[in-house]
């Protein structure tokens, strides 16, 4: 358990390290692809982009990975350990992720590793209400089968 802990904390320094670097990156002046895009409204950045002046492989894709994490495990025991994101589906797409990650086993529970959360299904209502609720989104979808007992 220990060594657990200690991965978690120089994985908490790495993000912090990087969150720094891209930080002066933009204090520097110097840009990086999309840098200068600064939507007014997240949830409907897609309808700015003019797909006539646009190329696909031009795009930034926002993305989350191991999307569906929000509820996994036990709260305080085993979440913090497994838990990449604490925003629904949903919610992470109205904050303008577009590339979603989902690890599910062939219940068709999501995991991350041996630790299970909700059903697909709850995944798939989460993106359904989003997209009827916008006209110009896309989202991708990124679904891998996992099965821990093959290890």
């Amino acid at each position: 358990m220990g060594s657990q802990v200690s991965k978690q904390v120089e994985k908490r320094k790495a993000i912090e390290r990087e969150g720094k670097t891209l930080s002066d990156l933009r204090n520097s002046g110097e840009g990086f692809p999309g840098s200068d895009y600064h939507p007014n409204d997240r949830k409907n950045w897609m309808s700015e982009l003019h797909p006539e002046k646009v190329v696909l492989k031009q795009i930034v894709w926002p993305g989350t990975h191991d999307s569906a994490t929000n509820k996994i495990g036990i709260p305080c025991i085993t979440r913090p350990f497994a838990q990449c994101q604490s925003l629904s589906i949903y919610n992470q797409l109205v904050m303008g992720t577009r590339v979603i990650d989902i690890r599910v086993q062939q219940d068709r529970k999501v995991c991350h590793g041996v630790l299970l959360t909700y059903s697909m299904d709850v995944v798939i209502k989460d993106i359904k209400k989003f997209l009827s609720e916008t006209q110009s989104e896309i989202i991708i979808l990124e679904v891998r089968t996992y099965r821990w007992y093959e290890l």
